[in-house]
């Protein structure tokens, strides 16, 4: 069966906080598993951003996929992704915690170049609190 859906959300996860940081290589292979296997996981990548010790992206959610369940799988398989496939000796470890943000047509503009701005922001301290926040 074929499913409209126009279903946006922002993502964010961090890593634990005894985990290593991502170095720059790293965040571009996550930032790249991010993009490359949204079809596998049911969404549309509009824009990705890894930081040294947090993700955030915002897609475009397919028809049937749970926001919740698809970040916790994206979560689990990355990490496989990295130290199986990857064979990386220390890969980051993800925090449980996780935010998930709706986001209107309206405003998808406004998100992705807040997710594509992400080091600039962090820099100079200009964050939006609800787009950077895991937990109630």
């Amino acid at each position: 069966m074929l499913a409209f859906s126009e279903i946006y959300c922002h993502f964010v996860w961090r890593i634990n906080d005894d985990s290593p940081k991502m170095d720059k290589l790293t965040q571009r292979l996550v930032e790249n598993f991010i993009r490359d296997f949204d079809e596998k996981f049911g969404y549309e990548c509009i824009a990705v951003c890894a930081l040294n010790n947090h993700i955030h992206f915002l897609a475009n959610i397919l028809a049937g996929i749970a926001p919740g369940l698809l970040v916790v799988r994206i979560k689990d398989e990355l990490a496989e992704y990295l130290k199986i496939k990857l064979a990386m000796n220390t890969p980051p470890r993800w925090d449980n915690r996780y935010g998930i943000v709706s986001v209107s047509k309206s405003h998808l503009e406004v998100v992705k170049n807040y997710v594509q701005t992400q080091n600039n922001r962090h820099r100079d301290g200009k964050l939006n609190e609800t787009l950077e926040r895991i937990k109630a």
